[in-house]
């Protein structure tokens, strides 16, 4: 790095101190200020870096990262531009023909070759042209441009390259744009040259060299006007995509050109320092040159004197200028004399050498000045590649079936521990999965879900948005709605949200003509009687449809949800650190896909059929006395006398709180010591501990209780007067229906989540080690080393490619740094010493041998992993396609078979396959013909969305619609939008009501205050707001 910081101390005010000569007071210091660098022109080494860095930033399109250093000449199509390249050239280049022109940018990329002969130029491209008809053949380069970007205005942007070789060059590379033309009626002409010239100007990358005639004033050159509003114009007028370069002048120099017609105009030295001064003080880094000598037209000689004429030019141009100068000095010579002589500061910036010169010193200070950068970058790249070479190489030692079938093994091991550990947060994972980037709060959750690819489209009655959970009139709110959380705790707020929903949910009121209608008239043929039982029994069925049919269809897809958002973080996980190399193993990836999707749906399935069968025994069988069986059992729990007690013993003694908790803890304590008493010699002589605790438990309990009470029913529930006139049964009927479905509503509250608990939450932590019949492990164990690879997709060939292209990459790139680092030691080894080169080879050389030394290890490790290959590259000579199906009972069939067959399973059974069995065998060889992520994803999605939609219906009855609540949801939009009365005979009333947090228990105010039991830890979940709004809406 002290190498690379002592470059920018080189050369820093060369240009600068041009701007600052004073013509008048003019000492011996100042003019060592303007006097020229020694700097040499352009050395190999430097340009062979900058070739190799070129040639790099293309190839790997990195014109951003690389922008090397670059010359680009501008101005007037009259300024002089083709006659300074022709200095460059050393011969004629110019063409003249009436309306053409130069029609893109001309590259020209001088080479240094001390093999030629004096005088020679090799043209490298395009090739076999000559040097005596470059003129005649740009021309007609130029018209045949014209002529095919007709549609562009004739002009081109891309450059039109020509190489040349001569042992007279400096290796140097120029771009000559076509020159501003600021009096062509043609405004399309105009405004395309200005495009190509704006598009270069304002690429910092290029240094700028513009040219003007020397004679114009700094107000009538409309080319440097003009190049500078290209430069700094916000926006683009032109469409460049480089932001405006304020700063272009601190890297533009200004030729001055035609300097014989400036000397013509002045013949006394005052008006000469008075107006070059001028010159200076508005184009700093100005520099004068005559281009030609009069008499002398290029037009009117042949080649080879135009050739002879521009070599013996710097000479011819420094005796005029030398002349010029002696000429007007000699008018001060006399003692009378007004004027003054000629600015001897001035004679350094004017002349054919010092112009090329110093625009070989303007990129060389660029170059200078980038190579820090340079070198930084070229290592982040050379880091860059060696870290995808030892991926690309790890992929292809990968491609050895044996390899694959571990890493499947290790990944399907990782991924079902993973899941286990992750659903219960586990803290060997929690630093894969921190809590701020993937824990998610309700509303997140929410909104991945309504993205989500798989979500079925529901209208639900109750369903509540994590908006208006937040929007309580009573004024509460779930206080866990904006925690984030990770794995299984997102099941337990699920159910909570369930329950706020179905609990905050007033079902429909029916009126006389329905519970008339649902009585019937002669039910079983036994009576003509008001049967009102009936109607109570289709009354509590109808309102516990409508509040949980949809309603359990949301939660089944927000199980199966969680379960594929869980699968998706851990799978990211995975495929991101230890196992990144299985990215690409696509046919592997969806067969895992499916084995979870297979399993956890068996989950959920098991759940949803529970629940099912409990909705419908609760439904059809509408038990008249669940409510008193419930308050009567409620009342036998031992703790709950033990309170009553306490709660006595306190209003006795004036609410004496530490009397209360004393007798509440002994009288609970005395319970349990009774228990034991009774237990332990039951115990003690051989009887079962389970038996005998639970019969004194029992004995314990029914001393205050009568066990009858708890067995027999508490007499009819609705009254015998059922006057069918008056309808005076009505009211009570009403309420009883309304006691029977709080009642049930909590008791299938219970089993929802009792069973999607125990069948999902409850599984999903152990799926680690639950056992899972004919797994994807065990069949791959039963794979053949063809099929593995089949199913791997191996292609040796395109894998060990990419390796080489690494390798490739990586050598260019050690290429292009060594270069750099050369350039580097050089300009120090100038800077130090006086630019005395150091010309030893050594360290060549040892960097040669360091460089050298990589490629052959790199080579090495290539050649024993494809050596190790060579069998398994073998096995991909013939595409085969494997069957990896098994049945039920263990047989397996690996048979190899090609594409177009049919693959048939070795079943060794007479059909007795399942659908579902059959169908995934079926989706498992489909899943084998797809080698791109896409089409796989797209086919596990359909299968996906096919079960999904099977789930849901899974837990309908008979007369179960899942578009139920449409209709209903669509009538009170219309209300809430007509904002009219509802009626109360179509759509149920929004009330307000206080949400009791356990609807299966009444007990009094007195009595829940006291109570401690886990419906404590619900009610403390809630907080409190205000503005609740009720709203019952579609889930889409």
């Amino acid at each position: 790095m002290e190498d690379i910081e002592e470059i920018q101390a080189i050369d820093n005010d060369t240009i600068q101190s041009l701007s600052s000569i004073d013509g008048q007071n003019t000492s011996e210091d100042s003019s060592e200020k303007c006097r020229i660098g020694h700097d040499p022109i352009v050395d190999s080494a430097m340009f062979k870096a900058y070739e190799t860095l070129r040639k790099i930033a293309l190839d790997f399109h990195l014109e951003q990262e690389l922008a090397v250093p670059r010359t680009v000449i501008v101005g007037d199509t009259s300024s002089g531009k083709s006659m300074l390249v022709q200095m460059f050239l050393r011969f004629p280049c110019a063409f003249s023909q009436a309306n053409v022109g130069t029609r893109c940018p001309v590259q020209y990329k001088l080479r240094y070759d001390p093999n030629l002969q004096d005088g020679e130029i090799h043209f490298i491209q395009p090739r076999h042209w000559r040097a005596e008809d470059l003129s005649k053949n740009l021309q007609l380069e130029m018209e045949r441009i014209e002529k095919t970007y007709k549609n562009e205005g004739g002009f081109r942007l891309e450059p039109f390259i020509i190489e040349i070789a001569s042992k007279h060059y400096t290796d140097f590379e120029i771009l000559d744009v076509p020159g501003l033309v600021s009096g062509d009626l043609d405004a399309n002409k105009r405004a395309a040259v200005e495009a190509i010239t704006e598009h270069y100007v304002r690429d910092p990358s290029f240094m700028i060299v513009q040219l003007k005639e020397a004679q114009q004033l700094a107000d009538n050159t409309y080319g440097t006007r003009r190049i500078g509003e290209l430069c700094t114009s916000e926006p683009a007028q032109h469409g460049s995509k480089f932001p405006a370069r304020k700063d272009y002048a601190q890297h533009t120099i200004t030729i001055q050109t035609k300097f014989d017609a400036f000397m013509r105009e002045h013949d006394n030295g005052t008006a000469a320092n008075d107006d070059i001064r001028t010159r200076i003080a508005f184009f700093p880094n100005a520099f004068f040159t005559n281009m030609v000598v009069s008499p002398f037209k290029l037009s009117d000689h042949s080649y080879q004197e135009n050739v002879e004429y521009i070599a013996r030019l710097p000479e011819l141009e420094k005796t005029e200028v030398d002349e010029w100068i002696n000429h007007i000095n000699s008018k001060t010579n006399t003692s009378d004399s007004k004027y003054q002589s000629f600015n001897k500061n001035y004679r350094p910036l004017i002349g054919i050498d010092v112009v090329r010169k110093q625009i070989q010193e303007l990129w060389l200070r660029a170059f200078r000045a980038a190579l820090p950068r340079l070198h930084e970058t070229i290592n982040r790249l050379i880091s860059k590649y060696s870290n995808e070479f030892d991926t690309a190489l790890f992929k292809l030692e990968q491609q050895d079936p044996r390899t694959v079938r571990n890493n499947y093994q290790k990944y399907i091991e990782s991924f079902r521990t993973t899941i286990s550990d992750y659903a219960a947060y586990r803290a060997e994972v929690n630093a894969w999965f921190p809590l701020d980037e993937y824990g998610r709060t309700y509303e997140q959750i929410e909104n991945e879900y309504n993205t989500w690819t798989r979500k079925q489209s529901l209208t639900w009655r109750a369903y509540l948005s994590s908006e208006q959970l937040k929007q309580n009139a009573n004024g509460k709110v779930l206080s866990t709605l904006d925690l984030p959380y990770i794995g299984a705790r997102h099941f337990e707020r699920l159910r909570q949200v369930f329950s706020y929903m179905i609990l905050s949910h007033e079902p429909l009121t029916r009126e006389r003509d329905w519970f008339e209608s649902s009585q019937s008239l002669l039910y079983g043929a036994v009576s003509d009687y008001e049967n009102t039982e009936k109607a109570v029994r289709e009354s509590l069925f109808t309102l516990i449809r409508e509040t949980f049919l949809i309603g359990i269809c949301w939660l089944t897809q927000m199980y199966t949800f969680l379960t594929d958002h869980f699968a998706n973080h851990v799978k990211s996980v995975l495929l991101n650190n230890q196992f990144s190399h299985l990215e690409e193993h696509v046919k592997f990836l969806s067969l895992v896909d499916l084995e979870y999707h297979t399993v956890t749906r068996k989950f959920i399935r098991n759940a949803v059929t529970a629940i099912k069968q409990a909705r419908y025994a609760k439904m059809i069988y509408a038990v008249h006395n669940v409510c008193g069986t419930l308050q009567n059992l409620v009342g036998s729990f031992s703790h709950m006398h033990t309170i009553t007690e306490s709660k006595n013993h306190v209003d006795d003694n004036n609410n004496d709180n530490h009397g209360d908790n004393n007798n509440g803890r002994n009288g609970l304590g005395n319970k349990v010591l009774q228990v034991a008493q009774d237990a332990i010699p039951k115990i003690m002589s051989g009887a079962n501990p389970i038996v005998a605790i639970g019969s004194s438990a029992i004995a314990t309990i029914t001393d205050r209780k009568n066990p009858l009470d708890l067995i027999y029913a508490t007499g009819k529930f609705l009254t015998s007067d059922r006057n069918p006139q008056t309808v005076n049964y009505l009211p009570q009927t009403r309420d009883m229906v309304g006691e029977l479905y709080t009642a049930v509503r909590g008791q299938l509250l219970h089993d929802i989540t009792t069973n999607f608990f125990a069948n999902l939450v409850v599984e999903i932590q152990q799926y680690k080690s639950i056992s899972i019949e004919n797994s994807l492990q065990n069949r791959l164990n039963r794979l053949t080393d063809k099929d593995i690879a089949h199913m791997a997709n191996i292609e040796i060939d395109s894998s060990r490619q990419k390796v080489i292209d690494n390798h490739e990459n990586i050598t260019r790139l050690e290429q292009a740094r060594d270069a750099v680092e050369d350039v580097i030691a050089l300009l120090n080894s100038m800077n130090k010493e006086n630019y005395a080169i150091d010309t030893n080879g050594d360290s060549d050389n040892v960097k040669k041998r360091i460089r050298e030394t990589h490629q052959k290890t790199r080579s090495k490790r290539l050649h024993d992993i494809t050596k190790k290959l060579g069998k398994s590259q073998r096995h991909k000579k013939t595409r085969r396609q494997p069957n990896i199906i098994s049945s039920n009972n263990g047989h397996f069939s690996s048979d190899v078979i090609h594409d177009d067959r049919r693959i048939s399973t070795d079943t060794h059974e007479d059909g007795n396959n399942s659908d579902d069995e059959t169908s995934g065998n079926e989706d498992e060889v489909e899943l084998m013909t797809y080698n791109d992520k896409t089409s796989s994803e797209t086919y596990l999605l359909d299968i996906f969305r096919k079960h999904d939609q099977e789930d849901l219906e899974l837990g309908f009855l008979t007369g179960d619609s899942i578009n139920a609540d449409v209709k209903f949801v669509q009538q009170r939009k219309q209300q809430q939008t007509l904002n009219l009365p509802m009626n109360e005979n179509r759509l149920e009333q929004l009330i307000s009501f206080r949400m009791n947090t356990n609807p299966t228990l009444r007990q009094s105010e007195d009595t829940l205050h006291d109570t401690t039991s886990d419906n404590d830890d619900d009610q403390n979940s809630v907080i409190d707001v205000s503005n609740y709004q009720t709203g019952l809406f579609s889930v889409h």
